[in-house]
């Protein structure tokens, strides 16, 4: 994918530079196939995707956020972010004194309505230099939300440290559709079959099929929210038919396809669309 760079408006970057700010927020546009390359913020940060889908990766795994979720980045955590259709979303900078109060790594976050208000009035504020008791409140609210528990399966496939491993998800993650096995995978990585097996489970907590399924129903979601019809997704990704693709996203999801992204676009407010069967 291309890379893109974006610059944030020059008074949100002087007033983040800030050492006494509490938060700052700004809203953002992304072209489809945008690439945000390895960065670290002094700051939490805060993604609430509006539209379309944001990817991180970071040392752990990958995130994938459609509609309704947002990233959670702690401060000095490095990561690289993906566009894969035209996105909008809001960053938001906690100070580091408030990012204490969320979880010390990443993960997502599910968007209330409030939320949602809270990131967008924190973007007038940003613009504004609003009142600061209210950009007081607004962060502890956002702190507060972010806080709770998620419910449901989190779109996150783990990654590992073992070189031989990395290599195999490396080239899984680029070709989710390929159906190697795991001899010929491990072939691929210089390494065993029985070590790669071992390596899956004690370093992603998955076995290596399990750990595929999940990344292919994460490939999925991204590429149904890109308007992708159900059989042209379950195709891509090595599946013979829709049926096996919703067997196994119903399984891992709770949801059926077209449930599930019906539920994602309600989320963000906008008119269900129809997937193609």
């Amino acid at each position: 994918m291309p890379v893109g760079f974006f610059v944030y408006p020059a008074n949100f970057c002087r007033l983040a530079a800030m050492s006494d700010f509490t938060i700052q927020a700004v809203s953002v546009d992304h072209a489809a196939g945008v690439s945000i390359t390895r960065h670290a913020h002094d700051s939490g940060q805060l993604s609430i995707v509006l539209r379309g889908t944001m990817a991180v990766t970071g040392e752990e795994g990958l995130w994938l956020a459609p509609p309704g979720l947002a990233v959670w980045v702690p401060p000095e955590v490095a990561h690289d972010a993906q566009y894969s259709e035209s996105s909008s979303l809001i960053h938001i900078h906690f100070s580091q004194a408030l990012a204490t109060q969320l979880p010390s790594r990443c993960g997502t976050v599910v968007v209330s309505d409030l939320l949602r208000e809270l990131g967008r009035e924190a973007v007038r504020l940003s613009g504004t230099g609003g009142d600061s008791a209210t950009v007081e409140l607004i962060a502890q609210l956002m702190v507060l939300h972010a806080q709770q528990p998620r419910s449901g399966p989190e779109l996150f496939v783990p990654h590992g440290r073992d070189r031989r491993l990395l290599f195999a998800i490396d080239f899984l993650r680029q070709h989710p559709g390929a159906n190697v096995n795991l001899d010929e995978l491990a072939a691929l990585s210089h390494t065993s079959s029985r070590t790669l097996a071992r390596l899956f489970v004690s370093e992603t907590g998955m076995t290596f099929g399990r750990w595929r399924e999940h990344l292919r129903v994460v490939c999925a979601v991204d590429r149904l929210a890109r308007g992708q019809s159900i059989t042209q997704a379950a195709l891509e990704l090595g599946y013979q038919s829709a049926s096996s693709l919703t067997t196994l996203f119903t399984r891992l999801l709770g949801a059926p396809p077209r449930r599930y992204m019906e539920q994602m676009r309600q989320r963000d407010g906008e008119a269900s669309g129809r997937l193609v069967a």
